[in-house]
């Protein structure tokens, strides 16, 4: 029989990690360095950066137990909490694979206390018996148990909280922020790894001198993967599927479609890895303008969530490919719009991520898909 051969997905569109994940050399080697020296440390990016896929690659290298503990969906304290057990009830079974043993273990670590392991069919989770004490006091009382677990087994572990920003609209209080903060400090066994794509949320809790975060963190900002990089992650998948090369006027097709924004790059080479024959300009052509009519409504209700002002500015940077004076006479000219209303819009889509400034000082749309709905 001969054996089977692996199909390696080059440009998925969620996590990528193996040889599907590209480049990303230095912001590999600081996040590893971090976690080493167990040095919490804050991934900051837009949306679909790859900010999730560059820790777990980091963290599945490193062979560290850790926990992916994802905050996307909390929404108050509780969630949080629940979150926080879920993922150590996976950390759990990580360090002890057999799970009668993972349950031993764990009933161990929470011994007297009101928290309790559960073994069911899929996976271990750990429980907390209700009491009146805020869900901050539970997670601390967690945290510092498995600490304990680390420093006896003589392990390091890894805690990875994505979607970090929504801690802060959470917990008016800072109370679980300041739990989080007070452990990560005085950890010798556990790194704290933190991800949100919500920068103006992220910069309130990291940057402001009176939040529990303040000056915590070390900081991986992720822009877009340089043209040479992917080019090289490009020809590699291409010799692959049609054991030939792509000219330069293909790549160059799919970088000015995509802009190199890594999820639409990865949505237009995954598709164009469906066909038979090697792409051509024309049909990356095709395939993107209709990608934009699929996705058009999508955008429009988007866009109907912003103001007037909001709408018409995205809409006039979408189709001059952006300005580097968005408050000069001559963009206020062309926009016919006062300098303080581009000014109070412009720093709405600047929070919201709508609009960003890019290595030549340029104010553009972010998104591809917008830009070309728009434009």
């Amino acid at each position: 029989m001969m054996p089977k051969t692996t199909t390696i997905d080059y440009f998925p569109l969620s996590v990528a990690t193996g040889q599907a994940f590209c480049n990303r050399e230095t912001e590999k080697k600081r996040l590893t360095n971090c976690i080493e020296h167990r040095r919490p440390v804050l991934l900051v990016s837009p949306r679909r950066y790859g900010k999730t896929s560059l820790a777990l690659h980091v963290i599945q290298n490193m062979q560290l137990p850790y926990a992916h503990i994802d905050l996307f969906a909390a929404v108050d304290e509780q969630d949080i909490e629940r979150s926080i057990l879920k993922g150590i009830g996976k950390l759990i079974s990580c360090m002890e694979s057999i799970p009668k043993r993972a349950l031993t273990l764990a009933s161990d670590i929470f011994k007297g206390s009101h928290i309790r392991a559960v073994l069911n069919k899929v996976e271990l989770s750990i429980e907390v018996n209700r009491r009146k004490e805020k869900p901050s006091y539970h997670v601390l009382d967690i945290l510092e148990r498995l600490e304990h677990l680390a420093v006896k087994s003589n392990r390091k572990i890894i805690l990875f909280f994505d979607e970090f920003q929504c801690i802060g609209e959470i917990t008016p209080d800072h109370a679980m922020e300041s739990v989080l903060r007070q452990v990560a400090q005085l950890t010798k066994s556990i790194a704290f790894i933190f991800s949100g794509s919500n920068r103006h949320l992220l910069h309130e809790l990291f940057d402001d001198q009176n939040r529990p975060f303040y000056k915590l963190c070390e900081r991986i900002t992720l822009d877009r993967i340089s043209a040479d990089a992917y080019t090289n992650h490009i020809k590699k998948a291409a010799l692959k599927r049609w054991k030939a090369d792509l000219p330069p006027r293909v790549l160059e097709c799919l970088f000015n479609y995509s802009e190199r924004h890594p999820y639409y790059l990865n949505l237009l080479c995954a598709r164009m890895l469906l066909e038979k024959h090697p792409p051509t300009p024309e049909l990356i052509d095709q395939t993107w303008h209709q990608y934009v009519l699929e996705e058009r409504s999508h955008v429009a209700s988007e866009i109907e969530l912003l103001s007037k002002n909001q709408r018409k500015l995205l809409t006039i940077l979408a189709r001059t490919d952006g300005t580097r004076a968005p408050l000069g006479r001559e963009f206020i000219q062309e926009a016919n719009m006062s300098k303080t209303t581009i000014d109070q819009a412009l720093t709405f889509l600047e929070k919201r991520d709508y609009v960003f400034k890019n290595e030549k000082g340029y104010v553009q749309v972010l998104d591809p898909l917008i830009k070309s709905v728009l434009s």
